[in-house]
This record gives structure tokens, C-alpha cells and sequence, in this order.
């Protein structure tokens, strides 16, 4: 009978609806990898406190999962600048420094991995 496949031109429109997803899809992933946005770097899991006892602030590397790739802990008081007193905390976990500081002060712990990556490790008022 003529006139009874009313559904015929269905099929098409499905087949070009998904043929623009596909597009609009490989587009974006090529436009990702031309404008350099890529997936978002894991966070460094590596412990490390400073603990204020009347003038001694305690530094503390409790270690962590990523402590195989420190190569560096550095700590600074007064925030991170040249001239403010900072040192070397051992990489290795479970040690710690001592310093003696009179007054609240900022301190930064900044931790460099393998690579030269250079990650925030601390950053408080004690």
C-alpha cells in the first residue's frame, strides 16, 4: 500500500544528528591538543608540618606516597623571599628542625621533585 512507511525518513535524521556529535567531539579533542589544554597533573602527596611551642617552631617530614621523587624540602620563615631565613629539611621521613621565632610568623614549605617540579608543600601563619 502506498503511503504506510511514515517512519522512513527517521533513520536519516538520527544518522545526521550523530554524525554531528562525532564532528563537534573530534573537534574539541583536536582543539585540546593544538591550544596545549591537557589533563590536569596529579597532586604530590608528601606530609610535612611546622608546630609552634612558645618560640620554637618544629618542622616535620612525615613522609608520604611521593616521597621516592623529593629531591629537595625547603623551608622559610617569614615567606618565600631570599632574605627571609630559610633551610634544608631533610627528605628522608621522620626527621625534623627546630627553629626559635619570637612573634607569628608565615611559613612555607616548598618540596622539589624529579623533574625540577617545585610544589607547595606548607603554606601557614604559626
Amino acid at each position: 500500500m502506498a503511503g504506510t512507511d511514515i517512519e522512513g525518513g527517521v533513520s536519516e535524521v538520527v544518522s545526521a544528528l550523530l554524525m554531528v556529535a562525532v564532528v563537534v567531539i573530534l573537534a574539541a579533542i583536536v582543539a585540546s591538543m593544538v591550544f596545549g589544554i591537557g589533563l590536569p597533573e596529579e597532586p604530590k602527596t608528601v606530609a610535612v608540618t611546622a608546630v609552634r611551642t612558645g618560640e620554637t617552631i618544629t618542622f616535620t617530614n612525615y613522609g608520604g606516597m611521593d616521597m621516592d621523587r623529593v629531591t629537595e624540602i625547603r623551608c622559610w620563615i617569614g615567606g618565600v623571599d631570599p632574605a627571609n631565613d630559610n633551610f634544608t629539611l631533610d627528605a628522608r621521613a621522620g626527621t625534623s628542625e627546630k627553629r626559635t621565632v619570637s612573634e607569628p610568623t608565615r611559613v612555607v614549605v616548598v618540596g622539589t621533585f624529579v623533574g625540577n617540579e617545585s610544589w607547595i608543600l606548607l603554606d601557614k601563619t604559626v
